[in-house]
């Protein structure tokens, strides 16, 4: 049998430990792209550097802030209340009272689109809502 020079021969050696090393370089080179992807990074100079724990939800409402989730907080207006309702709509009340779609299905439901709030990071790029469309899908599972 021919050995290949790139992996050294050991009791592991074989297509199934090549093929993890292949997976592990993919993954270091393919998930920093799809982060970056995803929106803009945060802002280095956050209000707030030490962010505050949100309580464990107890009903499919919850008010959160700039100070729940610092560098990453995805806002022009510091704080508002998420929601979820029903098929997994996500949603923000701003302080002002208005309504915004998190995510596609409350957009389709027919929340307006949360374009007009949305901060922008250091590098230019408008601020992922993942942080917060994240705790507020965690709503979802709270029942009402």
């Amino acid at each position: 049998m021919k050995h290949d020079s790139a992996f050294p021969r050991t009791a592991r050696s074989g297509p199934a430990v090549r093929s993890r090393a292949g997976l592990t370089v993919t993954l270091c080179v393919a998930v920093p792209f799809l982060l970056t992807a995803c929106g803009g990074s945060g802002t280095s100079h956050p209000s707030t550097t030490r962010p505050e724990p949100l309580p464990s939800p107890t009903s499919t409402t919850q008010r959160i802030s700039e100070r729940n989730l610092g560098y990453t907080w995805p806002l022009t207006v510091d704080h508002g209340t998420a929601r979820c309702e029903k098929d997994n709509q996500a949603l923000f009340t701003s302080p002002d009272g208005t309504t915004y779609a998190l995510n596609d299905r409350a957009r389709d439901a027919g929340y307006r689109d949360i374009g007009p709030l949305r901060a922008k990071g250091d590098d230019g790029d408008p601020i992922s809502l993942g942080s917060l469309l994240t705790k507020t899908l965690r709503l979802c599972g709270v029942a009402g």
